[in-house]
């Protein structure tokens, strides 16, 4: 299995001042998660704000049990050690989290294991509501991300990383070039250095206001000409009981 160590030496982003997370204003019920949302529309975003449940079956379901499993090793090795690597054992089950275990072995065997925290819970910060990254390594943050085939998703995951890393700065004033993104397939798994330039930062923002906007309004968007076929409330907005 080849393995990357998720660390590596990126060129440091051309960040343009205004665009550092310390110097972003506001309150803000946006989360980052909101950005790589299903819908096209962001009609999914409306409808689990004002109240409807979500459901994660299908695709959704295999994404979380992929992601919830390189979390589940990681956080046992950061937390355990070489104890918590071998109670880890118990249960992985897929490539995955085999990769997940690789890694933190890797880790361990370099001596220590980078300063990881798992799924941290983030106060309101850079006009974004409070938030969850899946991991933060230093002062970087880091997301799991299940792909399906070709999609625009990774595009949306960057743009997601870059929010949370508007976030990190704005909380610590620590300046914040580069975020990772773990991508698995059915398949293999692979790891992203996404450089956090202005384009992306500019991106979060933009999206950040318009998700704002959509959220804010007394009516749902429209249902997208092409629903996609692994959103959990697809059965909901297409006329079924679930939610």
């Amino acid at each position: 299995m080849k393995l990357r160590l998720i660390f590596s030496r990126v060129r440091s982003a051309r960040v343009s001042d205004e665009l550092r997370g310390w110097l972003i204003q506001g309150g803000g019920n946006v989360r980052p998660s909101d950005i790589t949302s299903l819908c096209p529309t962001k009609r999914d975003v409306w409808l689990i704000r004002h109240g409807v449940k979500m459901n994660s079956e299908g695709v959704i379901g295999k994404g979380l049990s992929y992601h919830n499993e390189v979390l589940g090793v990681v956080s046992e090795a950061v937390r355990n050690g070489w104890e918590g690597v071998g109670r880890a054992l118990d249960y992985v089950r897929t490539h995955a989290g085999m990769w997940a275990l690789a890694l933190a072995t890797a880790w361990l065997s370099n001596g220590a294991v980078p300063p990881i925290a798992i799924e941290p819970r983030l106060p309101p910060a850079a006009g974004f509501t409070s938030s969850r990254p899946d991991m933060v390594i230093g002062n970087s943050p880091v997301e799991v991300a299940y792909i399906n085939g070709g999609s625009r998703y990774v595009e949306l995951k960057r743009i997601e990383l870059a929010a949370y890393s508007l976030i990190i700065e704005a909380l610590t004033n620590i300046p914040v070039d580069v975020a990772y993104l773990i991508v698995i397939t059915d398949r293999s798994v692979n790891t992203e250095d996404v450089v956090i330039d202005d384009t992306l930062r500019s991106e979060a923002l933009t999206v950040r206001d318009a998700i704002a906007e959509i959220i804010n309004s007394k009516t749902p968007p429209p249902l997208p000409g092409n629903c996609p076929q692994s959103c959990p409330l697809r059965r909901y907005c297409l006329g079924g009981s679930d939610g």
